[in-house]
């Protein structure tokens, strides 16, 4: 528990504010939740003991409040765990999870794609207490048509994709790029 606090600190450092705590009873997972503010415009759904299976935290994020973002992420949490726990494999970079149905209610967006925290400041990726090293990781939503274009032609490709269509990672409601 002393992890996890380290963990709620770091987060607090970085988005200014203390999260509000949730658990998900259908992934038995803690999920702190940051409000957006002036410095940050968008809500901030994170992981706070996903650590203790492979080292990593997730971070999800949208533009408005919506607990469906906390049960998606903390089904992405359980699925890392079990990754874990089977395989003893961490979650990498261009991994894609299916959700249990679309990002938001109406929204095109049904996968979860992992990448580094691109849109957190230097020094928020890692977190060490001296003992414990923490990669923390983004989660983006995109739709099955993307999760393929990226599994056939690779990360790169999608990501230059996104940056040519002006795609805005962090409207969940967007249209798929493909």
């Amino acid at each position: 528990m002393i992890v996890v606090k380290q963990v709620m600190d770091h987060y607090s450092l970085f988005f200014g504010n203390r999260g509000e705590l949730y658990q998900c009873e259908a992934a038995d997972v803690l999920i702190a939740v940051y409000p957006a503010t002036r410095k940050r415009g968008w809500w901030t759904y994170a992981t706070l003991e996903l650590h203790k299976t492979g080292a990593t935290e997730c971070v999800l994020y949208s533009y408005q409040f919506d607990r469906a973002m906390i049960t998606h992420l903390a089904c992405i949490a359980r699925k890392v765990a079990v990754q874990w726990e089977e395989q003893r494999s961490q979650l990498q970079t261009g991994s894609v999870y299916l959700l249990e149905g679309a990002i938001q209610e109406a929204s095109m967006l049904d996968c979860a794609l992992v990448t580094p925290v691109y849109y957190e400041e230097v020094g928020f990726e890692y977190y060490t207490n001296g003992k414990d090293v923490i990669r923390f990781m983004m989660l983006h939503a995109i739709a099955k048509s993307e999760a393929e274009f990226a599994e056939h032609y690779g990360l790169d490709a999608l990501e230059e994709l996104f940056a040519r269509t002006c795609v805005d990672s962090l409207n969940v409601m967007r249209t798929p790029a493909i």
